[in-house]
Protein backbone atom coordinates (compact mmCIF):
# COMPACT_ATOMS: atom_id res chain seq x y z
CA UNK A 1 0.00 0.00 0.00
CA UNK A 2 1.49 3.37 -0.99
CA UNK A 3 2.17 6.13 1.49
CA UNK A 4 -0.53 8.31 -0.11
CA UNK A 5 -3.18 5.80 0.94
CA UNK A 6 -2.11 5.41 4.57
CA UNK A 7 -4.18 6.94 7.34
CA UNK A 8 -2.45 9.03 9.96
CA UNK A 9 -2.61 6.14 12.46
CA UNK A 10 -0.96 3.80 9.98
CA UNK A 11 1.67 6.44 9.20
CA UNK A 12 2.46 6.82 12.91
CA UNK A 13 2.73 3.04 13.34
CA UNK A 14 5.02 2.85 10.31
CA UNK A 15 7.20 5.63 11.73
CA UNK A 16 7.39 3.82 15.09
CA UNK A 17 8.35 0.62 13.31
CA UNK A 18 11.12 2.39 11.38
CA UNK A 19 12.38 3.96 14.60
CA UNK A 20 12.43 0.57 16.38
CA UNK A 21 14.24 -1.05 13.45
CA UNK A 22 16.86 1.69 13.36
CA UNK A 23 17.35 1.50 17.14
CA UNK A 24 17.58 -2.30 17.03
CA UNK A 25 20.10 -2.10 14.19
CA UNK A 26 22.37 0.06 16.35
CA UNK A 27 21.97 -2.35 19.28
CA UNK A 28 22.85 -5.31 17.05
CA UNK A 29 25.90 -3.47 15.68
CA UNK A 30 27.02 -2.59 19.20
CA UNK A 31 26.72 -6.24 20.24
CA UNK A 32 28.63 -7.34 17.15
CA UNK A 33 31.37 -4.81 17.90
CA UNK A 34 31.68 -6.06 21.47
CA UNK A 35 32.03 -9.62 20.22
CA UNK A 36 34.53 -8.50 17.55
CA UNK A 37 36.55 -6.56 20.15
CA UNK A 38 36.62 -9.66 22.34
CA UNK A 39 38.43 -11.53 19.54
CA UNK A 40 41.20 -8.86 19.55
CA UNK A 41 41.52 -9.23 15.78
CA UNK A 42 41.70 -5.83 14.04
CA UNK A 43 40.46 -7.29 10.74
CA UNK A 44 37.30 -8.59 12.41
CA UNK A 45 36.60 -5.30 14.21
CA UNK A 46 37.23 -3.32 11.03
CA UNK A 47 35.04 -5.73 9.06
CA UNK A 48 32.11 -5.28 11.44
CA UNK A 49 32.55 -1.49 11.42
CA UNK A 50 32.83 -1.28 7.63
CA UNK A 51 29.99 -3.76 7.07
CA UNK A 52 27.77 -1.94 9.55
CA UNK A 53 28.50 1.41 7.94
CA UNK A 54 27.85 0.08 4.45
CA UNK A 55 24.69 -1.67 5.63
CA UNK A 56 23.41 1.51 7.25
CA UNK A 57 24.25 3.57 4.15
CA UNK A 58 22.54 0.96 1.98
CA UNK A 59 19.40 1.04 4.16
CA UNK A 60 19.14 4.84 4.12
CA UNK A 61 20.02 5.23 0.47
CA UNK A 62 17.76 2.37 -0.61
CA UNK A 63 14.86 3.93 1.28
CA UNK A 64 15.39 7.32 -0.35
CA UNK A 65 16.02 5.99 -3.87
CA UNK A 66 13.01 3.65 -3.68
CA UNK A 67 10.76 6.55 -2.64
CA UNK A 68 12.13 8.64 -5.53
CA UNK A 69 11.65 5.77 -7.98
CA UNK A 70 8.06 5.08 -6.87
CA UNK A 71 7.19 8.78 -6.85
CA UNK A 72 8.41 9.15 -10.43
CA UNK A 73 6.35 6.12 -11.49
CA UNK A 74 3.27 7.46 -9.70
CA UNK A 75 3.45 10.92 -11.23
CA UNK A 76 4.20 10.02 -14.86
CA UNK A 77 3.31 6.34 -15.16
CA UNK A 78 6.91 5.35 -15.88
CA UNK A 79 10.20 5.56 -14.01
CA UNK A 80 12.34 8.62 -14.66
CA UNK A 81 15.88 8.11 -15.88
CA UNK A 82 17.20 10.05 -12.89
CA UNK A 83 15.41 7.75 -10.43
CA UNK A 84 16.73 4.64 -12.19
CA UNK A 85 20.24 6.12 -12.27
CA UNK A 86 20.19 6.92 -8.53
CA UNK A 87 18.84 3.46 -7.72
CA UNK A 88 21.56 1.82 -9.82
CA UNK A 89 24.30 4.11 -8.48
CA UNK A 90 23.49 3.01 -4.93
CA UNK A 91 24.04 -0.64 -5.80
CA UNK A 92 27.24 0.17 -7.68
CA UNK A 93 28.72 2.19 -4.81
CA UNK A 94 27.76 -0.23 -2.01
CA UNK A 95 28.79 -3.40 -3.83
CA UNK A 96 31.88 -1.68 -5.21
CA UNK A 97 32.98 -0.81 -1.67
CA UNK A 98 32.36 -4.39 -0.56
CA UNK A 99 34.33 -5.65 -3.56
CA UNK A 100 37.27 -3.34 -2.80
CA UNK A 101 37.26 -4.47 0.85
CA UNK A 102 37.24 -8.09 -0.31
CA UNK A 103 39.99 -7.52 -2.84
CA UNK A 104 42.22 -5.60 -0.41
CA UNK A 105 41.98 -8.38 2.21
CA UNK A 106 42.28 -5.73 4.94
CA UNK A 107 39.09 -6.85 6.67
CA UNK A 108 37.60 -10.18 7.59
CA UNK A 109 34.95 -10.84 4.94
CA UNK A 110 32.64 -12.79 7.25
CA UNK A 111 32.76 -9.92 9.75
CA UNK A 112 31.97 -7.47 6.95
CA UNK A 113 28.98 -9.56 5.86
CA UNK A 114 27.83 -9.89 9.49
CA UNK A 115 28.01 -6.11 9.99
CA UNK A 116 26.23 -5.53 6.68
CA UNK A 117 23.42 -7.85 7.80
CA UNK A 118 22.83 -6.10 11.15
CA UNK A 119 19.59 -4.64 9.78
CA UNK A 120 18.40 -8.13 8.85
CA UNK A 121 19.01 -9.27 12.43
CA UNK A 122 17.10 -6.22 13.68
CA UNK A 123 14.14 -7.14 11.44
CA UNK A 124 14.22 -10.70 12.78
CA UNK A 125 14.25 -9.36 16.36
CA UNK A 126 11.23 -7.17 15.60
CA UNK A 127 9.41 -10.10 14.01
CA UNK A 128 10.16 -12.27 17.04
CA UNK A 129 8.92 -9.51 19.33
CA UNK A 130 5.68 -9.19 17.34
CA UNK A 131 5.15 -12.97 17.30
CA UNK A 132 5.77 -13.05 21.05
CA UNK A 133 3.12 -10.37 21.59
CA UNK A 134 0.65 -12.35 19.52
CA UNK A 135 1.39 -15.57 21.41
CA UNK A 136 0.95 -13.78 24.73
CA UNK A 137 -2.29 -12.22 23.51
CA UNK A 138 -0.96 -8.67 23.84
CA UNK A 139 -0.73 -7.91 20.11
CA UNK A 140 -3.39 -5.83 18.43
CA UNK A 141 -5.87 -7.68 16.20
CA UNK A 142 -5.18 -5.70 13.06
CA UNK A 143 -2.05 -5.69 10.96
CA UNK A 144 -1.39 -2.25 9.49
CA UNK A 145 1.17 -3.35 6.90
Amino acid sequence: MGAAYLTSGEERELQRLRHRLERNTWFVLAAMLLIAAWTKEPGIVLGVVLGGGLGWANYRWLSASTRTLLASIGSSGKASRRAILLFSLRALVIWGAIGIAFWSRSVDILALVAGFCAFVVAVMLEAGYRIGLIILGKGNDRCSF
